[in-house]
């Protein structure tokens, strides 16, 4: 049952997961604390030392502090050990928007380090992932976040940098995770920032360099060899500069008055409507392969060691714990869609920012 305690009687949690709070969410929580009060009540332990120490809702005690009230709810709760007690801060905030990937893999590491399954046992990633909801796929992602250098958790944290692109590049040696996340700030052609798109495509030929050392090695080629290349090389530029002709021929179209349009395709427009969808795919396609062509070129630059020993490309089920040759194509293709849903998730969330009306709405907290 929640009572009121003193502020002072309250201490804040030093192991609690979250270490990142978002400025901007935590001024609207302030503002909401400040106009209706803390809405539910925070969850707290007594001390062996006196006082209470927070379990749930550290943000919410911050916030009731900023405002200055003396006294907030609180329900006491009786917690066997310090892990029992992280895990329901952890059970409070790990499907928060605002709480980061990398406070969540901590998390699922101290838990695997110090938790244990009822019977003694040593908890694996899928018993963590049944814990929370999530996948074990979605666990190792987290945890293997971990292995990216400061700098580019400090990105990623700070939202400049998604998941999914953190993701790649944490599988990458040190060097080369520094080497890619010093070329992403740098941006792309004429300094222009490197988008989530460019970034991930950059950090997986990185990877793929780094798996297969060998394919940029220098050739020695017969004369017919080199002659062929070149031909090749001729006959690929040469397309690309077709495509300008076609280019001005669906400009001129774009621009063809309507009863003109209708007049001269009597009969055909659904049949020409599926030509330009046919089109517009293969326009797709090629732009995918250009993007990663230029990708692969941004990371022979880049990459500092080509005496990297092969990988094993077989990794363990989550389910049966068997081997299975991982599918490098499927999983890129996950990784797009991550990050073209989280651009279409921003773009939504942006266009919401503005309110409908004044109304004072309480902030959950």
């Amino acid at each position: 049952m929640a009572k009121k305690l003193k502020m002072s009687q309250i201490h804040a949690n030093p192991a609690q997961p979250r270490e990142y709070f978002d400025e901007e969410k935590m001024k609207e929580l302030v503002a909401s604390v400040r106009e209706h009060g803390v809405m539910s009540a925070i969850e707290v332990r007594r001390r062996p030392q006196g006082g209470y120490e927070i379990v749930m809702g550290e943000r919410r005690y911050r916030a009731n502090q900023e405002v200055g009230n003396p006294t907030i709810k609180a329900e006491i709760i009786e917690v066997s050990s310090d892990i029992e007690a992280f895990v329901r801060s952890m059970a409070e905030n790990v499907n928060r928007a605002d709480m980061t990937p990398l406070e969540e893999g901590r998390g699922y590491r101290r838990i695997l380090d110090e938790d244990t399954n009822d019977d003694g046992s040593p908890l694996t990633e899928a018993d963590v992932a049944r814990s929370f909801g999530k996948t074990p796929r979605y666990i190792k992602i987290r945890l293997q976040l971990l292995d990216l250098i400061p700098a580019v958790q400090h990105h990623l944290t700070h939202g400049h940098i998604g998941t999914a692109a953190a993701h790649r590049i944490s599988e990458l040696k040190p060097e080369n995770q520094k080497a890619v996340i010093t070329k992403w700030a740098k941006g792309g052609e004429g300094g222009k920032p490197m988008d989530e798109n460019a970034l991930l495509h950059f950090a997986h030929q990185v990877r793929e360099q780094e798996r297969q050392p060998s394919m940029f090695d220098v050739e020695e080629l017969t004369d017919d060899e080199k002659a062929e290349r070149a031909s090749r090389k001729w006959s690929t530029r040469n397309k690309l500069d077709q495509i300008e002709q076609v280019r001005a021929l669906l400009e001129e179209l774009a621009g063809t008055p309507l009863e003109e349009l209708a007049s001269a395709l009597e009969g055909q427009i659904g049949a020409r409507l599926e030509q330009l969808e046919r089109t517009a795919k293969s326009l797709q396609d090629a732009k995918f392969q250009i993007r990663q062509a230029k990708a692969l070129a941004d990371a022979k630059e880049i990459v500092t060691s080509s005496a990297a020993e092969a990988p094993n490309l077989a990794e363990p089920d989550d389910e049966q714990g068997q081997s299975q040759p991982a599918d490098l194509d499927a999983e890129f293709a996950d990784m797009l869609a991550q990050v073209v849903a989280e651009g279409a998730t921003a773009e939504a969330e942006t266009e919401a920012d503005a309110p409908a009306d004044e109304t004072s709405v309480p902030v959950a907290a």
